[in-house]
Parts: structure tokens; sequence; C-alpha cells
């Protein structure tokens, strides 16, 4: 009793600490908010996969399609800080090519369809993702500067199939943080209102989609690296099950790492280009799900939860907590078994699970920041800070700090809690069930706000320790007018599960909405 009435008392503390940071910070920003202008061109509004059909059938030039985002960007870049980096001319001259191909008839409609499902279609890709003599600083002054010296296997696997690299987003410093900010390219702002966090550390990725200067991207997925971003900028997010992707040339990755956390995952404005996108990433590994199969929603066993009860993290708001019931009830109409809510215990620890999971990431995160020249020692490194000359961002001090005060976590109790977890939620899942789970308490916050609750990730990153696949799914607009969302999971290989839900959610929720005006032509 006396436990319940101090958890009581700890929720009501924290939430008026919540309310209070977002009174202070409304009061800090809300004269600096900036629109983005008005959206003109209807092809920025088409999916990927639309606009590989439309000029497949030569009802587009992918010239046209190039020069359309090329133009977007160039509209929105100066408020958002989005792309980093371009190939502006490159990319026009590899559509010329695309056209002058299908022009002469040497690749018919099939060919194209089969081979190369997004012939034509410009991508974009975050800047700590290797592309041949793009920008690969991954946020951090020591590599300023630096290029690619070759593409990514997920890069070349896109380009492969007919994509054509556009530009290059901002990530946080060595992806590291919740929002994309580092000293190289400095913050990116969420289109939907810029004084608001776009998430990381795809977050450059996710800002640029959903303004539609980009109609899909490449993002990548440790902690929450895809979804964080999708959900803050109201986009579609998927993580694969962990270990069907290639992660060579992301970051310092060179792909011979054995069970590691990160995965690459698509990224994009509407639904239906998941399914196409992500089998272009995974490759001849695409045989191990079931994409083909075609799920029947009637037998589909929902399950939800309404937190993560973790006590440090953020209570989820009312209205978030609202849209996901009503996406909830929304499959219970079509599903024949019951709707189950979920309590697992091994929620209540996610950040602690993840932060052990971590330490098996292997590298050595003192030295990796400075980009593997030397190693960082954090009490000069905070000192450097006070005085203004440190070359790090906060987050890395914050890391490097946490490191060097705070204990690690018991290694038994971690493992044995994320495996009692683990066979739960398999067991409960199966081979025909998905949960929808908070993405996050609130919508996007302030810039710099994630600073004082920087707990609230673990709703992300619980998924990428399980290795689960999960969809980030968005459900319409809040009363603030930012994205609000769930995540959507299901049972290892069940990546057509999340999918086919997404699609569901799509029709139902009318899925991304424009983060500005639409003007008819």
């Amino acid at each position: 009793m006396a436990l319940c009435i101090l958890a009581t008392v700890w929720v009501f503390i924290h939430d008026l600490i919540d309310q209070l940071i977002n009174l202070v910070f409304k009061f800090i920003y809300d004269s600096k908010k900036e629109s983005i202008p008005p959206i003109k061109n209807p092809i920025l509004l088409k999916s990927a996969s639309a606009l590989a059909e439309a000029i497949r059938k030569r009802k587009l030039t992918s010239v046209a399609v190039v020069k359309a985002f090329i133009e977007r960007i160039r509209e929105v870049n100066s408020i958002l800080n989005a792309v980093v980096d371009n190939r502006f001319e490159k990319a026009i001259h590899d559509a010329e090519e695309v056209d002058k191909l299908l022009d002469s008839g040497a690749v018919s409609e099939e060919e194209a369809r089969t081979k190369q499902p997004f012939l034509g279609v410009p991508f974009t890709t975050k800047e700590s993702t290797s592309c041949k003599d793009m920008s690969f600083s991954m946020g951090m002054m020591a590599r300023k500067g630096l290029k690619g010296e070759k593409d990514a296997d997920v890069v070349k696997m896109l380009k492969d199939a007919g994509g054509i690299l556009l530009a290059i987003t901002n990530v946080p410093e060595l992806n590291l943080w919740c929002e994309t900010r580092c000293n190289v390219f400095g913050q990116t702002c969420n289109p939907y209102d810029t004084t608001r966090t776009v998430g990381g550390s795809s977050g450059g990725e996710a800002s640029i989609i959903a303004a539609c200067g980009s109609p899909f991207g490449i993002g990548s997925d440790i902690g929450g690296s895809v979804r964080m971003p999708a959900f803050y900028c109201g986009i579609y997010g998927h993580k694969p099950t962990t270990g069907l992707t290639p992660i060579r040339g992301i970051s310092f990755r060179t792909g011979l790492e054995k069970n590691s956390m990160v995965c690459c995952g698509p990224m994009t404005k509407c639904a239906e280009d998941l399914d196409p996108f992500l089998r272009v990433l995974i490759g001849d590994k695409v045989k191990q799900l079931q994409l083909d199969s075609k799920v029947n929603l009637k037998e589909l066993h929902v399950m939800y939860a309404e937190e993560s009860g973790d006590m440090r993290a953020s209570s989820v708001t009312a209205e978030t907590r609202e849209i996901m019931l009503k996406a909830v009830r929304h499959l219970e109409t079509i599903s024949t078994y019951p709707v189950e809510k979920l309590d697992l215990v091994g929620f209540k620890s996610n950040f602690r699970i993840w932060r052990h999971w971590m330490t098996k990431e292997g590298g050595n995160f003192a030295r990796d920041v400075t980009n593997r020249q030397s190693e960082v020692n954090v009490w000069a490194e905070l000192l450097r800070m006070v005085v203004g000359q440190s070359t790090h961002t906060l987050p890395v001090i914050l890391k490097l700090l946490d490191t060097a005060i705070f204990p690690p976590e018991n290694a038994e109790w971690a493992e044995s809690t994320k495996e009692k977890l683990q066979d739960e939620l398999m067991n409960k899942l199966g081979r025909n069930g998905v949960l929808l789970f908070p993405s996050h308490p609130f919508p996007a916050s302030y810039h710099y706000s994630s600073f004082l609750r920087p707990y609230n990730f673990g709703y992300w990153a619980i998924f990428n320790v399980l290795g689960f696949p999960v969809t980030q799914v968005p459900l319409g607009i809040s009363k603030e007018g930012l994205p609000l969302g769930i995540q959507v999971v299901a049972g290892p290989l069940q990546d057509h599960l999340c999918l086919a839900v997404a699609r569901e959610l799509e029709k139902a929720f009318g899925g991304w909405v424009a983060p500005c005006p639409i003007v008819s032509a």
C-alpha cells in the first residue's frame, strides 16, 4: 500500500514537472516559430512507388521528378536545415540517363518493375551512412570535410534498384541523442513546428521527407533512430527484424559485427512504399520473411499497452493515449479475436536493459568521437565545454560522464529480465499477433527540452534489444498541430504483419498530413 501511494505521488510530481518544462520552453520559443512554404507541385505528394510507376509508363520523366524535389529542398532547407550535402547536378544527369534508357526501349516496363522497382526515383539518406564522394563526418568536428570512399551496402542496393541519390541529411554527433544537432552542421527543425525537435539520429531524413523534399530515404536504428524521427515528423518508418539488413558503411561499421542491434530501415510518407523498399534493403534475406503472404486482418490477434510503466519516463498524455485506443478500437472491429491489454513487468526497465545491451556493441566511445585519433578525457573535456572550447556536443559529454560516473547495469539482472520479457512477448504475439505500443509519452517536444527527460526514448529502444520488427505509423495531428502516432510490433520475421496494419491504419486515419498548405496549380 505504501509503495502504491509513493508511486502515485511520484507520478503526480513528475507530471507537474513536465507541465512546468513545457510552460518554460513555450515562453522561450513560441515567438521564434517559422512556417515552411506551401506545396505547389503535385509530384511532391506522390509515393515513391507511384512515381516509379509513372516514370516506367512515361507519364512522368525522371528529370521532372528529380527537379521537382530539388526545387522543394531549395524552398525549405534554409528553414529546416535538414539537407547538409547534395549532388543535384549529378542527380539530374542520372535522371537524364534513366529517361534515355526507357525511351529507347532497351528496358521494358515489366523488366523495370521487377528488377529496378524504383528506377528514376530520387532518394536521400543520413550523413552517417557512407555515400561515395558525399559528406561523411557523422556529425563530428574531427571528421569535418571527410567524404565517403564508397557507398554503404544499403545505398548501393537502392541505387541498384534504380534509385537516384539526391542529397545527404543531418545527424547528431556520432548519431547520439534524441535531437538532430551537431557542431558541424547545426540544428535541424521540425517542419510542423520549427521550435520542436525532429528526433535522432535520422532526424534530418524525417524532416525533409515530411516537408516533401524527398519521396523516401534510408534510416538506421539502434535505439529508435528510424522510429523516433518518423513519429516526431509524422511519417512512416520501419525497423526490420534485427539482422536482416546489411550494416557495412553505417558509421564505423564494417559489416563483420556480430549480433549488433543496428539495422537499416525505410522512411517514407506513404505506407505502400514500405514493402517494396524493405525488399530492396534486405536483398537475398527477403526469403526469410513472408512479404508475399496476404494478411487476413480478421485473424489478427491485437494487443496493446498504454504505458511502459517506467517510473523515470513521463506519463503518456491523454491525447496520445486516446489516439492509440482509437486505433485499437478500429482493429477490434475487424479482428475476430478479442483485443488484449498487456502490462508486462519487463517494459518498466526499458532504458536500463537497452543501456546494458549497448555495452555489447563493442567499440570505445571516448575514442570514436575523436575519429579514433585519441581518447577523450571526460573531465578535461567538461572543463573545455564550460569555457566554450569543446568541439563536442552536450549529449556526447553526458554519455562520457555516464560511463565515468555511473556503474554499469547488473549484467545478470539485465539479461534475465530481457529474456523473460522476450519470451513473454513472443508467446503472446506468436505468428498472428501485433502489439500497439506508444511511440512516446507526447508529440515532438521543444528543442533542448529532452535533456530534462532523457528516459522517454526507452519506448523505442527496448525493441532494438528484443530484435522485433516495428513500424512507426502516423495517426493524424494533435491539438497543437504536431504529429501523433503509434508503434506496431510483431514477432521476429513477422514484418509483414506490421506493414499490413500500417496500410490498414493509413486507410482509416489518413496517414501522413502535410505540414503546410497544399496549393493547387
